[in-house]
């Protein structure tokens, strides 16, 4: 660090930027790396912004009117710096582009020093940098302005740009852009999945119900979900990370605000808990459906299911259900054979339905599902060919294949790569490991062809239990909003559910229908004490 760098600018925030890119080892006039991903990487990236990307399209182009100007250009970025999509003027994108500037390109600082995107991503704040503020000589024809746009739930969701030529007069864009994000965050909270009730407020009366009132969504259990950069300024909650829940940020009471909510829906007087009075609404969310994206231009997810694939749908809170989902998806185009293991009732089928419609080949490709244990007697192996046949250009999914007899176990797997159009998954109830300690399971073949073993936990291991009792309460009472008591939640936690995820969603149907249509709350008494006469003592 004793030689001096040149042309330091006067500004802290960017002078702290320039010794950050020297640390990195950059070098002022350093050549072009090849920093645009590959296409299949890059498709990833777009498939886990897909509603970022989506319900910031209108936002966007709405920004990029007001901004005009032949050389501009508006550039969404996510959570890394790495640009998701550019809207501009052709000739000036074009130009962008020699510097990298266009989507599949990182623009964080360590990849590129000091700019606007990387800067703001650093600092978590609005930052320009002008001309020859830029850490890298090729970037200095530029002025760039970049705003941070805040996740629901707290953390960086991504970054908004606007770039232009550096002879351009862009001081108005500042103010655009903030407003801009702030817009992207309001619609993203709006179209939120989960949550309970969403309380809208603000000190002015007349904000409420616009794009710059306070959002706060919170859940059954009155924690915050998500809150907007309004909301968390009223409330005096941490702007990155906001975390607190209802008693600690209002004193209204929990009880008049459901009351409230289930009204009208008309404006009453909310109290902060310092004090404060604030103009509000309340509504519980209406979750009967599941608020989908509106799809993203298919030039930005050629190829890729839109986030309303029905992965995207399938609870992910817990890491294994996750990571299973992640490994299905990063796979989807290799067509390895699959295997998974999982108790009954885990949702190993629902789960390769949901692949299968995410991913097949065209509309048409079929999904063939076979029990192993049906397959017994002469006649057997001529019949799981038919069934390949059958699944040609699809999916065949063999439940039970510890099932089959060992030859044809080869025989399964070994004809993957004169089939390679045809997706070959299996499942089993039992562990892979003892299976295959026991000579049941015969995994040579499979392991020959790149297979992939996938893990569904039970239900009493899971780490969203609770999330998936609301899920299935919406399912099974899509008309009407029902509030799952704590004290429920605790009590069905106690059950061992040997059925797993289709034994809570039968019992809670069963449940809920004979609380009867006018109930709104399911509560411990509501649940039937012979749910837990097979269990241990230990679970009691």
């Amino acid at each position: 660090m004793s030689e001096a760098l040149p042309a330091l600018p006067s500004s802290p925030v960017l002078r702290a930027s320039w010794l950050r890119s020297r640390e990195h080892g950059l070098a002022p006039d350093q050549h072009l790396p090849d920093g645009i991903l590959a296409r299949t990487d890059f498709a990833e990236h777009i498939e886990a912004n897909a509603r970022l990307l989506a319900f910031s399209r209108p936002a966007i182009e709405n920004l990029y009117r007001q901004i005009g100007g032949p050389s501009s250009m508006v550039l969404l970025a996510d959570e890394r710096g790495l640009i998701l999509s550019a809207l501009g003027n052709t000739e000036f994108l074009d130009r962008a582009a020699r510097v990298a500037l266009s989507p599949g390109a990182e623009w964080s600082e360590a990849s590129v020093g000091t700019n606007a995107i990387g800067t703001a991503l650093h600092t978590g704040h609005t930052v320009a940098v002008r001309g020859a503020e830029h850490y890298l000589d090729r970037n200095r024809f530029l002025t760039c302005i970049a705003t941070p746009i805040l996740a629901p739930g707290g953390g960086m969701l991504g970054i908004l740009d606007v770039s232009t030529d550096v002879r351009a007069n862009i001081s108005h864009a500042g103010a655009l852009l903030r407003t801009t994000a702030e817009l992207i965050e309001h619609s993203l909270i709006e179209h939120l999945e989960g949550g309970f009730v969403t309380i809208r407020f603000h000190s002015r009366a007349e904000l409420v119900d616009g794009p710059l009132e306070a959002l706060a969504v919170f859940d059954e259990e009155r924690r915050l979900v998500a809150s907007n950069r309004a909301a968390r300024s009223l409330l005096k909650l941490d702007r990155a990370h906001p975390s607190a829940d209802f008693d600690h940020c209002f004193a209204t009471g929990w009880a008049t605000l459901l009351g409230l909510a289930t009204g009208n829906g008309g404006a009453f007087p909310l109290r902060a808990v310092d004090g404060r009075s604030f103009v509000g609404r309340a509504a519980l969310r209406d979750r009967s459906i599941a608020p989908r994206a509106p799809r993203p231009p298919p030039a930005q997810c050629a190829g890729e299911p839109g986030p309303g694939g029905q992965l995207a749908q399938m609870s992910q809170s817990d890491p294994r259900v996750a990571a299973a989902i992640a490994t299905l998806r990063a796979n989807a185009a290799a067509h390895v054979p699959l295997l998974i293991e999982g108790e009954t009732g885990t949702g190993k089928t629902h789960l390769i339905r949901a692949f299968h419609a995410d991913h097949r080949r065209h509309a048409d490709a079929p999904l063939v599902i076979i029990d192993g244990s049906s397959l017994h007697g002469a006649g057997a192996s001529a019949e799981l060919a038919d069934r390949l046949g059958q699944a040609a250009e699809g999916t065949l999914f063999v439940v039970e294949i510890d099932a089959l007899p060992n030859a044809m176990q080869r025989a399964l797997f070994g004809t993957r790569t004169s089939r390679g159009a045809t997706r070959i998954i299996a499942a089993t109830r039992k562990r892979v490991a003892h299976l295959a300690d026991s000579g049941r399971l015969e995994l040579a073949h499979f392991a020959a062809a790149g297979g992939l073993q996938l893990s569904l936990p039970p239900l009493r291991e899971r780490d969203d239990f609770d999330e998936l009792v609301r899920l299935f309460v919406r399912e099974a009472c899509p008309e009407r909003a029902i509030h799952v008591s704590p004290d429920a939640l605790t009590l069905l936690r106690r059950h061992r559910w040997p059925g797993n995820l289709s034994e809570l969603r039968s019992q809670l149907r069963l449940t809920l229908a004979l609380m009867g249509d006018n109930a709104n709350e399911l509560c411990p008494q509501d649940i039937p004490p012979e749910l837990f006469d097979d269990d241990s003592g230990e679970n009691r």
